[in-house]
């Protein structure tokens, strides 16, 4: 069975990778601070943004489109709650568009990201304020990242062995319902205790390990989303 690629880490060597993933992350939430904060117009430029790292690091964005199917009927959902509250198309339009771009800002860092380079770099940054407490979250953040693929692929896996075996839904919605959710969510709590024993097993210690350095480019890169933070919100 091929593996789903969204939310992925795809070896590649483009700008995104040359960056500290802790710069990465922060740009991330910096942008979909911006996105939640803007409105109507503002909004959908800010969103429009996206699209030139996206293309820049040349994801394979047909196929990206096409594993989001959830995330565009979610965003669709969304507009169309807002137009039958009375909110102009615009406006409307905007928040399902502002969604889809902060997840695609997200697939962004996944993409070029591994899930132990956040960690380690999250952690390192941490421990200077909580200490080797920050070496526990960051593991933790790093099974967290390494889970949310394994989700995508154990449903895919399902649907498929579900298809080859001709089970419908419409046949018996509740009942299939029920048996698909219990099979993800076993399959899941299976390869989940198998990460973290794996985890346990090389006696793994994220404070042992050596973090990403920082490099002018990412000291640019923080002062600038700082600043434009800075004046985004002097102008609200």
């Amino acid at each position: 069975m091929a593996e789903c690629m969204i939310f992925h880490y795809r070896e590649s060597d483009n700008i995104l990778t040359r960056f500290n993933p802790n710069t990465k992350l922060f740009v991330v939430i910096a942008y979909s601070v911006l996105v939640s904060s803007s409105t109507g117009l503002e909004r959908l430029v800010l969103s429009a943004l996206v699209l030139i790292p996206v293309l820049g690091a040349r994801l394979p964005l047909a196929k990206y489109l096409k594993e989001s199917f959830f995330f565009i009927i979610l965003a669709i959902s969304m507009s169309l709650s807002y137009v039958i509250g009375g909110r102009s198309l615009i406006d409307s339009a905007s928040y399902g568009i502002g969604f889809l771009a902060i997840i695609f800002s997200s697939l962004l860092l996944t993409d070029s990201t591994m899930p132990e380079d956040i960690a380690r770099s999250l952690g390192l940054f941490l421990s200077r304020i909580i200490g080797k407490r920050a070496f526990i979250l960051a593991t933790l953040t790093e099974i967290t990242i390494s889970m949310i693929p394994i989700i995508i692929d154990s449903t895919l896996g399902i649907l498929e062995a579900r298809k080859a075996r001709l089970a419908s839904f419409f046949r018996h919605p509740v009942h299939s319902l029920a048996e698909f959710t219990s099979s993800v969510f076993s399959n899941l709590l299976d390869k989940a205790v198998i990460y973290t024993d794996a985890i346990y097993s090389r006696c793994y210690d994220a404070s042992r390990c050596i973090a990403s350095s920082y490099r002018i480019r990412d000291y640019v890169t923080i002062f600038a989303t700082i600043v434009v933070l800075v004046i985004f919100f002097s102008l609200r």
